[in-house]
């Protein structure tokens, strides 16, 4: 665990950076640091590995005071993730990720053995390891970022803002890799981001944090999106928090009709190729032309919130619930959809007397 108990930074120049914070950061699970610019997002993350000293108060790691820890040391102890990933240009992708374990004495061979396991790890080809960093994408450049981070298996990983100079595609690509590894790994994270999508997305507590640093709120992130302790917090939040809120919601709720029944949707027929993958839908007033696209969801994995885009942007009205191969296993209209909103039964479409067919295989 980390404990912040009354840390405070002040500047020579007499500018508050932090004033008195009491945090505490759960061992395991990932709590996330979201404001404005200037709240004091970085300098609060930068006092666990102490790139910044505190002038008042303490920063506690398993409850011992980070300032009686030689900096050196305490910092191989901790993974550090920054913005554009950091990486040392001269070297190639395999010692980038050695780094730490080459400064904690291990052999060459020990040391680049590990950064190979942490290339899969992280979702990048073996092949890569060779390259420089100037040879990589910017996403390619982060996971490398992040691997360099683990190599050393430390339990704690600072995370400073590490996703913000990537395009929004690479941007989700690399949170869901995230994901997956807190799930393998249950690390200690403590993230910053100014964006708070990606904090309810990634955080199991959401600080929200005020000028100097001050906690507006601390809570997960439905409680958060729900209850906003405040005006303030419900204006940073912004008017579409109620929308955010369904990405926490599993899709799996969604009542979705067996391929028999639900091929055919008012004037639409979903059409599938020779695997059972859905093709498109084709407009049955217009036979000739072209399928029109045929927007999926996984109801084992995603959200409400993706089955209801996916759900809007159907020519047909209807979702198509896929596996983890991509094959259909059925649909789900509008309708289906928004009942899975309010946790109501949809009402049945008419001449039809099955319910919803299980997309668990039971």
């Amino acid at each position: 665990m980390i404990r912040f108990d009354g840390a405070a930074k002040r500047h020579p120049d007499g500018t508050i950076a932090v004033e008195g914070l009491d945090l505490d950061i759960p061992a395991g699970r990932t709590t996330v640091l979201v404001g404005p610019s200037g709240c004091g997002k970085t300098t609060i993350l930068r006092m666990v590995n102490r790139m910044v000293e505190p002038t008042a108060g303490r920063v506690l790691l398993d409850g011992t005071d980070v300032s009686q820890l030689p900096a050196a040391k305490l910092r191989r102890g901790i993974g550090y993730v920054i913005q554009q990933a950091g990486l040392f240009p001269h070297r190639r992708v395999i010692d980038n990720i050695a780094t730490v374990p080459y400064l904690l004495g291990w052999d060459r061979k020990k040391a680049r053995a590990r950064a190979a396991e942490l290339l899969e790890l992280v979702g990048l080809a073996p092949e890569l390891a060779k390259r420089y960093p100037f040879q990589l994408s910017g996403g390619q450049q982060q996971r490398v970022g992040v691997a360099r981070a683990l190599a050393a298996d430390p339990p704690v990983l600072l995370m400073d803002e590490p996703f913000s100079a990537v395009d929004p595609v690479v941007r989700a690509g690399l949170q869901d890799e995230l994901l997956r590894l807190q799930g393998e790994l249950n690390k200690t994270v403590l993230f910053v981001t100014h964006d708070i999508e990606e904090a309810v997305r990634l955080g199991d507590q959401v600080a929200v944090l005020r000028e100097r640093g001050r906690i507006a709120q601390l809570a997960d992130p439905h409680t958060l999106l729900t209850e906003p302790a405040d005006e303030g917090v419900a204006a940073f939040l912004g008017r579409d928090r109620g929308l955010r809120g369904l990405g926490l919601l599993p899709a799996r709720t969604v009542a979705v009709r067996p391929l028999g029944e639900g091929t055919r949707q008012a004037g639409w027929e979903l059409r599938l190729d020779a695997d059972g993958r859905p093709t498109g839908w084709i407009d049955l007033d217009r036979p000739d032309e072209d399928p029109h696209p045929a927007p999926v969801f996984h109801p084992g994995t995603d959200t409400l919130r993706s089955a209801l885009d996916a759900a809007v942007l159907s020519p047909a009205g209807a979702v198509v619930a896929v596996d983890a191969n991509g094959r259909a296993v059925g649909t789900a209209d509008r309708a289906a959809v928004l009942a899975a909103l309010t946790g109501a039964p949809p009402a049945p479409e008419p001449g039809s007397s099955r319910g919803p067919v299980s997309t668990d295989g039971r």
